[in-house]
């Protein structure tokens, strides 16, 4: 059996110009680089699935790539495809999450202290930076502070409240933004004529409303549906897999209640019910 990539791995993004839904903190970034005014520690905030880790490695690429004709990596050079494949020596990622002790962080402290091998920085991301006990923070403070000319560190947390003043003041701060449900179809509907798959509009739309702004969930739920469908996606495959309510409920109560008929909307918001919708669900979509 040939081995399934899922949607949010195979079309991840590789150059800034392939970030969705987030054009002013790309352009900022693409003119630093252009103008070689890159700062040595970046914080990338915001909700999960929005390109936080993704637009972190872009910018590590972009900042080591050879070719300096563009701000965008090259994906050709020896420091983009060593990264690619994952065996750069100069571009480090190190996981907060599972990683967040003091032992950690006084490792890497001094794997900083080390030159890069190739090219002109040594890069380090840390995802979920939030998750660093204090003690991991307060032995992270000074090389953050001052690192040698060589080392630029990008931070990313969904939990900006969580990480320490100090810490927000040493560093460029860039706040992601939900990706807007407009952005997110027009993602979808790339990646569906792609794959060679037939979607409804008002199928994909149901599915960015269902992602909340997270083009990783959204990815997610639409390999779900491709799956129900087989690749025909309809709007009403899409609400019966993912147990979503239907529109058509909300005009039909309407439409008994102007007239008044309460038995019947009465009836219908049972139905409703029936189904496992909770009645708050209902109330806020009305």
């Amino acid at each position: 059996m040939e081995n399934f990539i899922v949607s949010a791995r195979k079309y991840r993004p590789t150059t800034f110009d392939m970030v969705v839904g987030q054009s002013a903190l790309v352009t900022t970034l693409k003119n630093a680089i252009e103008s070689k005014k890159i700062a040595h520690a970046y914080l990338f905030c915001g909700p999960r699935g929005v390109g936080k880790t993704t637009t972190a490695r872009i910018l590590a690429k972009a900042i080591n790539c050879t070719d300096t004709t563009s701000s965008e990596p090259c994906n050709k050079c020896e420091s983009c495809i060593a990264f690619n494949e994952g065996r750069s020596y100069n571009i480090h990622e190190l996981d907060a999450a599972s990683n967040n002790s003091v032992e950690n962080i006084r490792e890497l402290v001094d794997q900083v202290r080390i030159p890069p091998q190739m090219g002109s920085y040594s890069v380090y991301i840390i995802d979920e930076v939030h998750m660093l006990s204090q003690a991991a923070f307060n032995a992270f403070l000074k090389t953050l502070e001052e690192p040698p000319s060589y080392a630029i560190f990008i931070l990313a947390t969904t939990e900006k409240n969580k990480i320490l003043p100090t810490i927000l003041s040493r560093c460029q701060v860039y706040d992601f933004n939900r990706i807007s449900v407009s952005d997110t179809v027009n993602h979808l509907k790339s990646i569906a004529e792609k794959e060679g798959i037939t979607a409804e509009e008002d199928a994909l739309n149901v599915i960015a409303v269902k992602s909340d702004g997270g083009m990783r969930d959204a990815m997610s739920i639409f390999d779900q549906v491709v799956s129900y469908s087989n690749g025909h996606i309809t709007y009403k495959k899409v609400i019966e897999d993912l147990n979503v309510l239907d529109y058509d409920y909300y005009f039909k109560i309407t439409d008994q209640l102007l007239k008044p008929d309460i038995p019947a909307a009465m009836l219908t918001l049972n139905d409703i019910l029936s189904k496992g919708f909770d009645g708050n669900l209902f109330v806020n979509g009305l």
